[in-house]
């Protein structure tokens, strides 16, 4: 049986209004489709006799066209589709492309819109199947249903258009540890980079799923469940494989990579004495136990950047959004990553739920008294399904359920993205003003041009720096 995995283009973004946000997004790389990776080559293992294929239509630069013409020549029986909310309308285009070259040519649907709208994307005429949760066991059980002729209703995590009375449970795999390492010689792997990394090309891993936090701005199918880790002898058999690639750059896509710091230590103990060379970031809260003995260790091990969740530098939005930072104890863990050597990343919103335009300037000039070495800053939008947009549709202060319309329709944009109490212009203004605040002060230039980097990525920061100055002058 031949299987085709497509990652859609990225052409028709739901909030495509928020042009700085695309402007970033189309300079900063571009990254595997992981969760793909990890379906295809559980597949390959499972049910060796399956013909693979993997069309990356971003990182590819491919149109629509040309995966209909991949289509044709490869001619698969099953198709399955990444779908992800925020690019729902290219994914329905594939599938319709898909269903055009041949009706019969089976589709399913999988990745993270599925958690939020699994029935309202079966009913949709082009998806045959959708995976709910986690897919590697679902989709090879419905792949070895076709193949040997049993009925798909009655597999777990699969939702068809006959089962819909069925009471579904959302799938979640508890021993990682029984899943495949991504088989990454199924994409042109060298094709992957990122704007942060020391050099390229880069790839991502995932060591562990879930987060046991619920950050009110959130809607991950991730957010308060328990966290379930890969263990440290298959992350870095994993890493060995990379490194076998001439990879050297890794980014660390878990929630939290520094949930269980024990095994972190264990992790980079592993890296030390294999002597494996490899530079990582991961992503960490910042009020984990990140006392200098870790963090030094983690360094030792090739540890290179921590990005950190900051969002507000106002104590009471951080209750208001469920985080519960203490700010002094952030300022804290951020002075002893640059004491051992590691770079650090925080991420910033602004227009948050009561803001002031005052606190949003406060979040601003934290974020530069910390001396991070980047600093992403996001106009909050309330995002479908999150506690903010589902108590805001309750007590009426968002009028109108805009993402489920949006998902009717999703040929139409959201225009309205922005929480309704806030003037968008105003953060329209703040939002290109922070970035020109951080980036473009003399000191942090200085700083950018002795750090430690190819330089390669200094031309390519440098070019992206015009770029986006370029764009915040002329907004």
């Amino acid at each position: 049986m031949k299987i085709l995995f497509i990652f859609p283009p990225k052409e028709n973004w739901a909030l495509r209004n928020i042009q700085l946000h695309k402007k970033i997004d189309e300079e900063s790389g571009n990254y595997p489709p992981l969760g793909i990776l990890y379906v295809a080559s559980y597949l390959e293992k499972n049910i060796p006799s399956c013909e693979i294929k993997i069309i990356d239509a971003p990182t590819e630069k491919l149109s629509f066209e040309n995966i209909k013409s991949t289509v044709k020549n490869f001619l698969p029986d099953v198709v399955g589709i990444y779908f992800c909310t925020e690019y729902l309308y290219d994914a329905y285009k594939v599938a319709e492309s898909v269903k055009e070259v041949n009706k019969n040519i089976l589709t399913v649907a999988g990745g993270p819109h599925l958690h939020i709208y699994p029935f309202e994307t079966i009913q949709t005429p082009y998806i045959d199947f959708v995976v709910y949760g986690e897919a590697e066991i679902a989709f090879c059980n419905l792949i070895d249903s076709l193949i040997n002729s049993k009925d798909p209703n009655n597999i777990d995590g699969i939702i068809t258009k006959y089962n819909l009375q069925k009471q579904h449970k959302v799938q979640y795999i508890f021993n990682l540890d029984e899943l495949v390492m991504p088989n990454r010689r199924l994409l042109n792997y060298k094709l992957y980079r990122s704007f942060i990394t020391y050099s390229n090309p880069i790839t991502t891993m995932v060591t562990s799923r879930g987060c046991a936090f619920n950050c009110y701005y959130c809607n991950s199918i991730e957010r308060a469940k328990k966290v379930r880790f890969h263990s440290a002898e298959f992350v870095v058999k994993e890493i060995q494989d990379i490194v076998s690639l001439g990879i050297k750059d890794v980014i660390f896509f878990d929630e939290n990579f520094t949930f269980n710091i024990r095994r972190v230590e264990d992790i980079c103990d592993l890296i030390i004495e294999k002597r494996i060379k490899i530079r990582w970031h991961c992503r960490s809260r910042a009020d984990m136990k990140l006392e200098k003995k870790i963090l030094q260790k983690m360094k030792d091990a090739g540890c290179r950047m921590i990005q950190f969740g900051i969002e507000t530098a106002t104590p009471r939005l951080q209750k208001i959004i469920n985080k519960h930072l203490d700010l002094e104890n952030v300022k804290k863990v951020i002075k002893i990553c640059k004491d051992v050597g590691i770079l650090t990343y925080g991420n910033f919103m602004l227009g948050l739920p009561t803001e002031t335009k005052q606190e949003m300037l406060n979040t601003i000039n934290f974020a530069i008294e910390l001396g991070l070495d980047y600093a992403p800053f996001g106009v909050f939008n309330p995002l479908p399904k999150s506690v903010f947009y589902e108590n805001a549709l309750k007590d009426r202060t968002i009028k109108k359920d805009y993402w489920y319309e949006y998902v009717k329709d999703p040929s139409k944009p959201i225009v309205d993205y922005w929480w309704p109490l806030h003037d968008k212009n105003i953060l329209k203004e703040l939002n290109y003003f922070a970035f020109k605040k951080f980036y473009f002060r003399p000191s942090y230039i200085l700083k950018s041009i002795f750090r430690k980097q190819s330089i390669k990525q200094k031309f390519w920061q440098a070019k992206s720096a015009i770029k986006l100055f370029l764009s915040t002058s002329s907004a």
